[in-house]
């Protein structure tokens, strides 16, 4: 169902995708090497990195979703608004710290402007939308919700605090998180080469939960915390249930395939892992103060670098292109396990603060990168 055969974002998608990759790079090195604010990488990778690609992601697929036509060009503005919005909130936080609510207003026109769009292609659609539609929606809609809240931050100083602890879970289990499930749920049987006839009633009912659960994680971390433990609850029903159906019931087909499917296989489990971990946190049962850079590196990393492997062929060789495409996702797949388990232990050994403990997963970030890179710049050099 996430084929978008009429969908064209002509060398965007590829760009958007390296981007992503570097800024994960980037924001796991720099602060090893200097001293900076920790949300400044942070923010590197999840508003000049995750945001745009997700964007680009959503207008890639929404046309499948709603059987309609390829996007409008206009609808890019959003993703040159994000990644406007990143570039001047990264600066924001390296150096003038009140711009940060420059890029916040231009994100939350970005969100605006896109999620209008999807309202549109969701009157426009040949009958009833994907469910997955409605997932995107809902994710758009806690981005500006958390994109609303640091705004609010910074007119209610008293507030700052518990409102950016608002802003950061809506951003990263709201906006990320509902996205990320979105589409695995649909990707993990595409690449794991089985029918699913479950992920439609999944999506359709689900969504509940997760929605439910990450306002209860949201503002219980701002302000009640004995709620993110409801919030956590509701989190870890739909995951169980997508854990057993497929991880489990589906594992020869996903742990001992080649390609993306190990990769998303393991991003599942390490965001399972990462919310048992931060409401461990949570309860002062665990001391590390680096647990966005735990669901970075046990969730985002693996999840981006096993959805490239599927998609990066489809954005460099589209149509009917099979021989290219099969040929790009070998290369791009090869050792994705080993990739995956370098960086859940990355992770692992973050927990016990180990200066060293990034350098696993920047070994196995720097080898996808160096694969996409070479990839898309040979077929760049082929065009030529």
């Amino acid at each position: 169902m996430f084929s978008a055969k009429g969908n064209r974002l002509p060398g965007l998608m590829p760009l958007l995708l390296l981007t992503t990759l570097l800024c994960f790079v980037v924001g796991i090195v720099l602060p090893r090497l200097t001293a900076i604010t920790p949300s400044a990488p942070l923010h590197l990778i999840l508003a000049l990195g995750i945001m745009p690609l997700i964007f680009g992601a959503m207008i890639y697929f929404v046309p499948v979703l709603t059987r309609s036509g390829s996007p409008e060009p206009k609808v890019l503005l959003s993703i040159y608004g994000a990644m406007l919005a990143g570039v001047i909130l990264t600066t924001s936080l390296l150096l003038i710290f009140k711009l940060y609510l420059l890029a916040a207003v231009i994100a939350l026109l970005a969100v605006a402007g896109l999620s209008y769009w999807m309202q549109q292609r969701a009157r426009q659609s040949f009958g009833s939308p994907h469910p997955g539609l409605l997932w995107y929606r809902l994710a758009l809609l806690l981005l500006g919700a958390a994109l609303v809240a640091i705004i609010l931050a910074s007119l209610w100083p008293q507030q700052w605090l518990n409102l950016r602890r608002l802003h950061l879970h809506l951003n990263i289990l709201g906006f990320v998180g509902l996205t990320a499930l979105g589409t695995l749920r649909v990707l993990l049987p595409t690449v794991g080469s089985f029918q699913d006839m479950n992920a439609g009633p999944w999506l359709m009912h689900e969504w509940r939960l997760l929605f439910a659960g990450t306002l209860l994680i949201a503002v219980g971390a701002a302000w009640f915390p004995p709620i993110t433990l409801a919030g956590l609850l509701l989190w870890l029903i739909p995951l169980g249930r997508l854990a057993y159906g497929l991880l489990w019931l589906k594992r020869r087909k996903l742990w001992l395939a080649d390609g993306a499917a190990p990769s998303l296989a393991t991003a599942s489990i390490g965001l399972i892992i990462s919310l048992l971990l931060g409401a461990a946190h949570g309860l002062g049962w665990l001391a590390t103060t680096h647990m966005s850079e735990l669901f970075i590196l046990m969730f985002l990393m693996p999840l981006v670098s096993g959805a490239a492997t599927h998609l990066l062929p489809l954005w460099l060789w589209p149509g009917a292109q099979t021989e290219q495409q099969n040929r790009s996702r070998t290369t791009l797949g090869r050792f994705a396990l080993i990739r995956s388990m370098l960086f859940q232990l990355s992770g692992m050994l973050l927990i016990f603060d180990l200066p060293w403990s990034w350098l696993p997963a920047m070994v196995a970030m720097a080898q996808f990168l160096s694969v996409a890179l070479w990839q898309t710049t040979n077929k760049a050099v082929v065009q030529e």
